[in-house]
């Protein structure tokens, strides 16, 4: 049941001292992460290309103790319609025979509709077979491994059969490997914006405790650059699964070590591909949900908001904003636009989810806003210099058990009963002297509910918090 090597020679080395050297060189990389280490992200293309990156990743494990390393991979040989797994006997490279963790493999085979013995879909595939010299040269032989490739798109079974790893790692003295490239084939300048992009949004999606963001990001970035490439990450699965993995294990982060691309690597910017390498690491201190922006970004989402208002009133349709060098451009958002004039509401419109990306999401509730509001007519030339524009950037939703758990002047709140809905912003507080009266307000004018709608056990509430900013 031996797998023999099958890029050996071609993605690295074949002799197996000139293997090793190069393997040990790679491994000087890399830097302490900030949190316990449960699993790594490295990438898998030719060690000239990537070998740097991967070593990097490798390297923050060097003094952990770990009996068993899981691999979760991209299968590109065939389509899988689970997690694919190796479960019996060993991998061979030039340094050895590394063994599979079988007793693990057969753990996870008990949850059979999300992963399934199949070892050819391992036969031809570098994925998991160009991590084995790195684990090798920084552990020997002894650890062993559990393979699983990955290529479906259905997210919630990849969350589903993360989430069902975590929980078979858990009390043995185990971590993951995520082996993922990035962008494919890209101009090299579209590589950096794009996998900055997925980089942050997997941190994102560390921190929001969320695979389903990572997967909207990601679904969100290559419709908005299928022009220019085959794939935001070839590993994507893989990485969806790796976090619900990370995140069952009581990780909250993503720590991003080095970023490249062959570009940079070979001189030739035309068509690359991206490699990115960091920890999945669990600390003290939760981090902060959520981007932060500088204040040099919030005017320009501003700006965004009011030339694409400019671009609607000349040319009668909503214009289309590019993949931005600010990766928090670039990440999903729940927005909400709102126009004042005179300090008078002259129109609000946004959503309570992520439906596109930041820069998206403000350029069109900023049109939507000034033109689509049925309570007021359209925004006119003349009036749009007056306007003042305001953006909100909304925190994920968060169901409470009672009226108790809202925080007066902190939290946004929606109400839902039945088929109707509606939300306040916080900014709405300044209009209420009680919670009682904000909350009764909400039921009844704007969910069309009765006022005491909120009291009642059949009416959800939600909260959310903001990220306000105003034009001058």
């Amino acid at each position: 049941m031996n797998r023999k090597p099958v890029v050996a020679g071609r993605f690295y080395d074949s002799e197996p001292g000139a293997l090793r050297r190069a393997v040990s060189g790679f491994l000087t990389g890399g830097t302490a992460a900030s949190g316990e280490i449960t699993g790594i992200l490295a990438p898998h293309a030719g060690y000239s290309y990537s070998g740097a990156a991967a070593g990097a990743a490798f390297a923050g494990l060097k003094d952990i103790p770990f009996d068993t390393l899981v691999i979760l991979a991209t299968g590109h040989t065939m389509p899988l319609k689970n997690g694919a797994l190796y479960s019996e006997g060993a991998f061979e490279t030039p340094l050895g025979s590394v063994a599979v963790d079988e007793e693990l493999c057969a753990a996870l085979l008990k949850e059979k509709k999300l992963f399934e013995n199949l070892p050819r879909a391992h036969a031809a595939e570098h994925a998991v077979e160009v991590q084995l010299p790195f684990l090798q040269v920084l552990k020997g032989n002894g650890v062993k491994i559990v393979p699983i490739l990955f290529n479906t798109p259905d997210a919630k079974l990849l969350e589903d059969a993360g989430r069902a790893l975590g929980r078979a790692m858990k009390g043995r003295k185990a971590l993951f490997c995520v082996s993922s490239d990035l962008s494919h084939y890209p101009p090299g300048n579209i590589a950096e914006m794009s996998d900055r992009s997925v980089l942050l949004a997997l941190r994102q999606a560390m921190r929001s405790a969320s695979p389903a963001y990572f997967d909207l990001a990601n679904r969100l970035l290559q419709a908005k650059c299928s022009a220019f490439m085959d794939t935001t990450a070839c590993g994507q699965a893989a990485m969806t699964a790796g976090a619900a993995a990370a995140l069952e294990l009581g990780s909250d982060d993503f720590n991003l070590e080095l970023y490249t691309h062959s570009g940079k690597i070979s001189g030739d910017n035309k068509a690359v591909v991206g490699y990115g390498c960091g920890y999945f690491t669990r600390g003290k201190t939760k981090p902060a949900a959520g981007c932060e922006l500088s204040r040099t970004m919030k005017d320009a989402l501003l700006s965004t908001a009011r030339n694409s208002i400019a671009f609607r009133l000349e040319n009668g349709k909503t214009p289309e904003q590019p993949l931005s060098a600010w990766p928090e451009f670039n990440q999903p958002a729940a927005v909400f636009v709102t126009l004042t004039l005179a300090g008078q509401l002259r129109g609000c419109i946004g959503s309570l989810e992520p439906r596109g990306t930041l820069a998206d999401a403000v350029g069109a509730y900023a049109v939507a806003a000034a033109f689509e509001d049925p309570r007021f007519t359209e925004v006119t030339a003349a009036e749009l210099e007056k306007i003042k524009i305001e953006i909100s950037v909304l925190s994920p939703l968060t169901l409470v058990p009672g009226a108790e758990h809202v925080k007066e002047g902190l939290h946004g709140v929606y109400v839902k009963s039945g088929r109707r809905s509606g939300t306040y912003l916080p900014q709405v507080w300044e209009h209420f002297t009680t919670k009682e009266e904000f909350l009764s307000s909400l039921c009844l004018e704007k969910a069309g509910l009765s006022a005491d709608a909120w009291k009642e056990k059949s009416t959800a509430l939600y909260v959310y918090t903001v990220d306000c900013f105003q034009e001058n």
